[in-house]
């Protein structure tokens, strides 16, 4: 009788545990498929960065770069987004090229590559040579390498432009100002 006895009471603990952890299952896996997304405040704070910008340039033509930049960057937690505008003044010593570019450039997120374009003109004091320059690169820091390809009309008494360039540069931040 005993025997019988333990024997049902272990198939019942048996059944309910079963019982019970197919309720707990089915309770979350309900709960996952009627998840909703969790919506964070949309962040209005702007950080507004300016400062002097130096660096090089590299393609078949080695140049020196000097200019201005201004930065735009959203303070949140979840792919920030940052833009800028530069102005910089270039200059190749061993050819006697100058030049001068006007260029944009956005990221989205923190750890992602930056995207941007620039018009440049460039002289010799003799020809002038226009290009608009597709270019793509990462940043670190106020560290930015930059690779890009300058689409520019041919012109063969004035052949010291880079067509292909990467350009290292590093910004000088002497002005933050936080927006609302």
């Amino acid at each position: 009788m005993q025997n019988k006895y333990w024997k049902f009471m272990r198939n019942t603990a048996k059944k309910t545990s079963i019982l019970i952890l197919a309720v707990v299952f089915a309770h979350t896996a309900s709960a996952q498929l009627f998840k909703k997304k969790l919506e964070l405040p949309e962040s209005k704070l702007m950080l507004v960065k300016m400062g002097p910008l130096v660096g090089l340039e590299q393609g078949k033509y080695l140049n020196f770069n000097f200019g201005m930049e201004r930065q735009w960057q959203q303070l949140k937690l979840i792919k920030p987004q940052t833009h800028a505008a530069n102005f910089q003044l270039d200059y190749n010593f061993k050819y006697r090229v100058m030049g001068a570019q006007l260029g944009y450039w956005f990221k989205v997120g923190r750890l992602n590559l930056t995207y941007g374009a620039r018009l440049s003109w460039h002289t010799d004091y003799d020809y002038h040579r226009f290009a608009i320059a597709p270019n793509v690169g990462y940043k670190f820091m106020q560290a930015h390498l930059q690779m890009g390809v300058n689409l520019m009309p041919r012109n063969t008494n004035f052949p010291e432009v880079n067509t292909f360039y990467a350009s290292l540069r590093w910004v000088f931040i002497n002005d933050r100002k936080v927006k609302k």
